[in-house]
């Protein structure tokens, strides 16, 4: 895993590579003073999983909101390429490369 974290104002964005199936791309630190996030991947796939204690991550991929799609069909593993949002209250969030393919992925983390 090899990430940035920049303060752009305020929203924070996390830039994240890997070359393994179940890889870390990206570990954020504390979160919880966002609301709204957006993710995309320029290369792999990758899942999204949540902490709401900060130490203890659901066993299961976060659904995403495929917003390249008129329906914002809801995902659990990504498509490079496209921009997927969601919501909610957390400490930390993780996003794994899901698949062979080496994953370079973007986090946008703000307010909502």
């Amino acid at each position: 895993m090899a990430q940035t974290v920049q303060e752009l104002g305020n929203v924070l964005l996390y830039e994240g590579t890997a070359t393994s199936d179940d890889e870390t791309v990206i570990e954020t630190g504390d979160v919880s003073r966002f609301k709204g996030f957006k993710i995309m991947s320029t290369a792999g796939a990758v899942d999204v999983l949540v902490s709401l204690d900060g130490t203890n991550y659901a066993t299961s991929p976060h659904s995403l909101d495929d917003l390249t799609d008129e329906l914002n069909t809801p995902v659990l593993v990504t498509v490079a390429g496209k921009v997927y949002e969601f919501f909610g209250h957390y400490r930390k969030i993780k996003v794994l490369q899901n698949g062979a393919t080496a994953a370079t992925v973007d986090l946008l983390c703000y307010p909502k």
